[in-house]
């Protein structure tokens, strides 16, 4: 299988610059666009990127519903847009698939953020509840990444990153606080999520959001201090 490269929904270029013809006028340089149609290329730009995001968020909710079969033209349909649209920013399902994961790592990371400017010290246990849960959700979607050997960490290292300095932040919070085992690493942090990931697939309870969710509390109260 091919692998699509992260972005390779963009597969063409506009043309550069027009080439002026200089023969008889040297100096004179091509008109500029109105301030018309740069609205006009801001709006077009605006509109393609909601476009892009209903796409992402209707393939998500599908995969997660009916699996991967579902086709692309039927994303289409129920994401009010036309076949081309969905193809032109993603000409496979596999460049979806990354999509969709990346896409989900970027609102992780937005939550880390937002949870950041909290004074909960236990913030923590908040954001590893939606990670598990996210991958819940997108277990099929990160089993065909995988079975392409796709690792999100090689294919999108900067959103990787974000979200591990996230992490990161709101557990050295949690230590100062004592909401959490003085010696857990991050690194031993992330190791348990994506383990958490493969207890729900291995007890089939990708579909069933209160098996899951038992599953990832089991793993998060293992996390907290033990009594002394």
């Amino acid at each position: 299988m091919r692998r699509p490269g992260y972005g390779s929904e963009h597969t063409g270029r506009r043309p550069g610059y027009a080439r002026a013809d200089m023969s008889n006028h040297p100096s004179e340089r091509a008109p500029t666009k109105s301030s018309a149609a740069h609205g006009s290329d801001r709006e077009l730009r605006a509109d393609a990127r909601r476009n892009r995001e209903r796409v992402l968020q209707i393939a998500q909710q599908l995969f997660a519903r009916d699996g991967l079969g579902v086709s692309l033209d039927e994303i289409a349909r129920r994401a009010g847009v036309g076949p081309g649209t969905v193809h032109r920013h993603f000409p496979t399902k596999e460049a979806l698939y990354l999509a969709v994961a990346t896409d989900q790592i970027e609102q992780l990371v937005e939550e880390a953020k937002a949870l950041a400017t909290t004074d909960d010290p236990a913030a923590l246990f908040t954001l590893l509840s939606r990670m598990m849960a996210s991958g819940a959700e997108n277990a099929a979607v990160k089993s065909a990444l995988a079975a392409a050997e796709f690792d999100l960490r090689t294919a999108a290292p900067d959103v990787a990153a974000d979200l591990t300095r996230g992490v990161t932040d709101l557990l050295d919070r949690a230590h100062a606080a004592g909401a959490v085992r003085h010696d857990l690493t991050v690194e031993e942090l992330m190791a348990l999520v994506a383990g958490a990931f493969a207890a729900i697939r291995h007890a089939g309870a990708e579909t069933s959001h209160e098996r899951s969710a038992h599953i990832a509390q089991i793993i998060l109260d293992g996390l907290r201090p033990r009594p002394r």
